[in-house]
């Protein structure tokens, strides 16, 4: 999976810059999906197909990271 890492890592700060001026801190899950991307393990589209399966069908984010292979 080719990721251009700078480009990538720009838009995660500024994501988290934005969100930091509606008080809102980044969590572990956010860090670990966001170190994932970084990584090559998984694209963020990839992530988004993921994380609403899961959350249909356990109407929560509760234990999704724990549950994902690539983390």
């Amino acid at each position: 999976m080719q990721v251009n890492n700078l480009k990538v890592k720009k838009a995660i700060e500024r994501v988290d810059a934005i969100f930091a001026l509606e008080g809102f801190t980044p969590n572990a899950d956010k860090r670990a999906i966001d170190n994932a991307v970084l990584a090559g393990k998984i694209t963020p589209a990839k992530v988004v197909e993921e994380i609403v399966a899961y959350v249909q069908i356990h109407k929560s984010m509760e234990g999704f990271i724990d549950s994902r292979s690539w983390q």
